[in-house]
């Protein structure tokens, strides 16, 4: 009996962006629309290029962004089998949207801040500041210079319209999100975004999920929101595995990387996706989903975002332009079901979490004009070529340590014996001007593993040289 096949008459492409880009988010489309046979194929190549007037290329770059996601996979002498090791549920049932459960907060909530300490050699969540445009941004300051209305805070309260309408456009395109500007907050950074998604779906003593290990300023920010933190494990493979989260969790919300968990580096694939969207459907669980580094992918795109696979139901969604642009900045965002927009605004001001609205309309124009994406592909090809070199100094000189975020972001997170002493490791290479972090800090599970967390941004062959001389020198010594 011959295989079946996907009907190309199905197939439609939007007119919006780049051919593959269409193909890709049509092909997906299909895929996810129902479960499929266990001999499913794709149409060849030569047959999808034929039948929809595409180039061969465009063809095999849209099924190779769907082979690296998971959704198709190569088979010899076949073509694309359709890969339907998915969970049925995801088929059959829709994802219901949990209500929100946190009241408005009665008193202000703000975040302690440790002084500024000197910028150091290799420290990761930075970016290149060398490389970044600023007589082209500062031609579009002068652009809005005169406006007196964007050199106080008046405004919209969801932020710059014309900035969130430039947001969602991106978002839609690039990371397929269900959003428009009206479900778009502004806020100072991602941290006061998932600060505010936190006040907003958990009261005081409520039950959250955080990955471990994670990020110790997002524990330290849920803390300070009074809630009740566990934690859920993520590996450098694949990010947090949701066949080890419970059931019957109680949990209001689960906090998470899935594009590039911090610090592992992993990223979860389809089936995980797909698997934890029908775990926090049962649990009635909000996802939030933190986009960290999904901009800096190296073998591939990003992959769909978990709020664009959930068709924008149950997932608050937190970015910032930190590392894409300058962390001097202060800009994020939140993308949240439009009814939630409200509440969410009203939770930052009460914050006295002001966000400045010149810096949004430099960054509307920024992006509108084609800025943006100019500067993020000149930048992943900077960030690539300086992690493969700073992968092949680590590796040729200390073979025997694993090393973990290879394949994305801004960092490495380099493994290390388990009896070193990272933290005081980690105070010797600061000493000598290098701002390397010891991983041990980012585990909250168990008994912490040991290793260093080492920033790319400014990584290059003579101070990747100078941090392996110290650590040569200093290993035995904390080990």
């Amino acid at each position: 009996m011959p295989a079946f096949r996907l009907n190309t008459d199905a197939l439609t492409l939007s007119g919006k962006g780049e051919l593959q880009q269409q193909l890709y988010l049509s092909l997906r489309q299909q895929l996810l629309s129902k479960p499929w046979p266990a001999d499913a194929l794709l149409p060849s190549e030569r047959q999808l290029a034929a039948d929809l007037k595409l180039s061969r290329s465009t063809v095999q770059q849209a099924l190779q962004q769907l082979v690296a996601e998971g959704y198709i996979e190569p088979q010899q002498g076949r073509g694309y089998a359709i890969v339907t090791a998915l969970p049925d549920s995801f088929f059959a049932a829709e994802y219901s949207r949990v209500a929100a459960t946190a009241a408005l907060p009665s008193q202000h909530y703000g975040l302690t801040a440790k002084a500024p300490s000197p910028a150091g050699r290799l420290q990761p969540g930075v970016s290149a500041l060398q490389q970044f445009p600023f007589r082209l941004w500062q031609q579009l300051q002068q652009r809005h210079a005169d406006r007196a209305v964007l050199c106080g805070m008046a405004g919209d309260p969801l932020g710059y319209a014309p900035l969130r309408q430039a947001l969602a456009l991106y978002l839609r395109q690039s990371r397929q999100l269900v959003c428009d500007e009206n479900a778009i907050l502004i806020t100072t950074g991602a941290q006061q975004a998932l600060f505010i998604a936190a006040k907003l779906v958990a009261s005081s003593g409520q039950h959250v999920f955080i990955e471990s290990p994670g990020y110790p300023r997002l524990k330290q920010a849920l803390q300070l929101a009074e809630l009740q933190i566990s934690y859920a494990p993520a590996s450098g493979a694949s990010g947090l595995n949701p066949a080890l989260l419970p059931r019957n969790s109680h949990a209001k919300a689960l906090f998470l990387t899935p594009s590039h968990q911090y610090p592992c580096g992993g990223i979860m694939p389809l089936s995980q996706r797909l698997a934890l969207l029908n775990w926090a459907a049962a649990e009635q669980c909000w996802l939030i989903e933190d986009d960290y580094d999904s901009e800096f992918q190296y073998r591939h795109r990003p992959m769909a975002s978990l709020q664009g696979l959930a068709g924008g139901q149950g997932v608050l969604f937190a970015g910032s332009f930190s590392k894409t642009l300058f962390p001097g900045l202060r800009l994020g965002y939140l993308v949240l079901p439009p009814e939630l927009a409200g509440q969410a605004s009203a939770i930052q001001q009460a914050m006295h979490g002001d966000v400045a609205m010149l810096s949004q309309a430099v960054l509307a124009d920024f992006i509108d004009e084609g800025h943006f994406n100019r500067h993020l592909r000149k930048m992943r090809r900077v960030y690539q070529q300086q992690k493969q070199l700073a992968v092949q100094l680590l590796q040729q000189h200390f073979p025997a340590c694993t090393l973990l975020a290879q394949d994305a972001g801004l960092h490495l997170t380099m493994l290390l014996p388990e009896l070193t002493d990272d933290l005081a490791l980690c105070q010797y290479l600061n000493q000598h001007g290098f701002k390397v972090q010891p991983f041990s800090r980012y585990c909250f599970l168990n008994e912490p593993q040991r290793g260093l967390v080492i920033g790319i941004a400014d990584a290059d062959e003579t101070r990747l040289n100078q941090l392996i001389g110290l650590l040569k020198g200093q290993l035995l010594r904390y080990s």
